[in-house]
């Protein structure tokens, strides 16, 4: 795939310590964060402060990470515009490409129902302060792909590379959910939820279900008694993301779950999520998905 040839070309500039199969590792901080990258790959990453601190300002916003501190997001063109650091700073970085996680995604997603508290959470405060248990699983998991991405013998390299970073992100959800608030809870007054925040969150958990098969923003205003324009302007001021942005993704995950986690046929699948027939249930798939349902099922399985 050429995004993948774009994802390796655009970290083998900054020295890294380790590239394989859309997927990257350094031991090396400074090769990263004081290299600016441009890409259109899409991808994750993570970086770990074991020792010393750095700050930098991206998109406007000032970050600072500090010992013990993981900072987790996802690429959109990590042009950093000022960097500073300690002279002790040591750290690793994880960074994998979005397609890795498809034959797990959609499936964590579904069992996870508070998923989306966490990525808007990760959007606005993208640092997390690590346990000690933290902080060694994440070690081990680094640890683990170094040994792996060296094992050039092993044909089932790819794989393993695969399943750890997998379960790498199932951890990060896993121990992110307690960092959400409870609802109306010590840190969420009922007073201090505006209307469009509850609208919000409804709209997100409406959508969520697998139940509910609408793709149109209008059939979901209409259930909680706004314009769609007055929805979308909510999501995009909450989330940065339009109504439909997020009804788009919601869709695309089911369709990725019945392709990759049952055995249901296209004709079933388009039935199940109220497609008008299986013909244009297989063009929203190719628009979305880059490949007709069956090939991104065989695909995936490779």
């Amino acid at each position: 795939m050429d995004n993948d040839c774009n994802f390796a070309n655009d970290f083998r500039t900054a020295n890294m310590l380790k590239i394989f199969n859309d997927l990257v590792i350094s031991n090396n901080l400074d090769d990263v964060m004081s290299t600016p990258l441009e890409t259109t790959s899409d991808y994750f990453f993570s970086v770990y402060c074991e020792r010393g601190s750095f700050q930098f300002i991206k998109d406007g916003q000032s970050y600072h990470v500090g010992e013990g501190d993981l900072m987790v997001g996802q690429y959109n063109g990590l042009a950093v515009g000022t960097f500073m650091r300690t002279p002790d700073l040591k750290g690793k970085l994880i960074c994998a490409g979005r397609h890795l996680f498809d034959d797990a995604l959609a499936e964590i997603l579904h069992l996870d129902t508070t998923w989306w508290k966490k990525f808007l959470l990760l959007r606005e405060a993208p640092i997390i302060h690590l346990s000690e248990y933290q902080n060694r699983l994440y070690q081990s998991y680094f640890n683990l792909m170094d040994i792996f991405m060296e094992d050039s013998d092993n044909p089932y390299r790819q794989r393993i590379i695969r399943l750890i970073a997998q379960s790498m992100a199932v951890e990060v959800l896993h121990e992110m959910g307690g960092l959400i608030p409870e609802e109306n809870g010590p840190g969420t007054p009922t007073s201090k939820r505006s209307q469009k925040d509850v609208l919000f969150q409804r709209f997100i958990t409406m959508i969520n279900r697998m139940e509910n098969t609408d793709r149109t923003v209008k059939a979901y205003a209409d259930r909680l008694l706004v314009t769609p324009k007055y929805l979308s302007a909510v999501c995009k001021e909450k989330s940065g993301r339009t109504a439909m942005d997020w009804l788009t993704e919601a869709c695309v995950r089911n369709i990725k779950y019945y392709l990759l986690q049952t055995g249901l046929s296209v004709k079933e699948i388009a039935f199940k999520m109220d497609f008008p027939d299986v013909s244009f249930f297989c063009k929203y798939t190719r628009k979305h998905l880059g490949q007709s349902p069956l090939d991104y099922r065989r695909s995936a399985s490779l």
